[in-house]
């Protein structure tokens, strides 16, 4: 791997949009690391010659690595749970965690590496939902705070967050097998596209939120499901 590249870290990159974005990113000048906790390469994966050139190194949200980041031009933040119900305090406070606590650290963490821009996965929340007593909600709002404030810190400074609808795609089970969703997922997004997006136009955003730069810096940006 040519580490002249420009470095682009995936916090959740083994994940559904991950491994979609990591694949794209192949295509284009850019040294990627996929983060995990794990660590591991997805298994659909192996017999896909591009993610030779990504590098799948372990990585934990909650306590993200400064060096790890230092260099990086790029951190992408995709890690989160998904928007269920909780019914305990421990429940509330794992979902809590997962979608505001730990992107914030990592944002956190790049800020005090030197890195200039991060790209957090926000989520479209109903208004109805959008409560303190729902976790998945209270969580995504804390790390939209903590984007707001990365690109506030300077002129140099930047950061985006997407909030799409529900995504569908291919996914896959650990064991490499497909989830076959898009059967009723597809034809729902034709009926309400204004709550599904696929993860093939999600990425392709992405993708050029990393690449055009220029259209960002030193600025917060807040690509809401229409603009994405």
């Amino acid at each position: 791997m040519d580490n002249n590249k420009p470095k682009v870290i995936i916090y959740g990159g083994n994940g559904f949009v991950g491994t979609h974005l990591a694949e794209k990113l192949s295509q284009h000048d850019f040294c990627i690391v996929c983060l995990s906790r794990s660590g591991h390469k997805p298994l659909h994966l192996n017999e896909q010659p591009w993610s030779e050139n990504v590098r799948w190194c372990k990585g934990d949200a909650n306590h993200p690595d400064q060096a790890l980041l230092k260099k990086a031009e790029i951190v992408i933040v995709l890690v989160g749970s998904a928007p269920v119900p909780t019914f305990s305090r421990p429940a509330y406070e794992k979902q809590l965690n997962s979608n505001g606590n730990a992107p914030s650290q990592v944002i956190d963490c790049a800020l005090n590496a030197d890195v200039k821009r991060v790209v957090l996965m926000g989520a479209q929340i109903p208004f109805f939902l959008n409560t303190k007593h729902f976790a998945y909600a209270r969580g995504k709002q804390q790390s939209l705070e903590s984007a707001k404030a990365f690109a506030q810190t300077s002129n140099e400074h930047s950061s985006v967050v997407l909030q799409p609808g529900a995504i569908f795609g291919k996914r896959h089970l650990a064991n490499g097998k497909i989830i076959p969703i898009d059967i009723v997922l597809s034809p729902l997004s034709k009926i309400m596209p204004s709550q599904f997006i696929s993860v093939d136009k999600l990425v392709d955003r992405l993708i050029e939120v990393a690449i055009n730069e220029e259209n960002y810096k030193g600025k917060f940006t807040l690509l809401k499901h229409r603009d994405i």
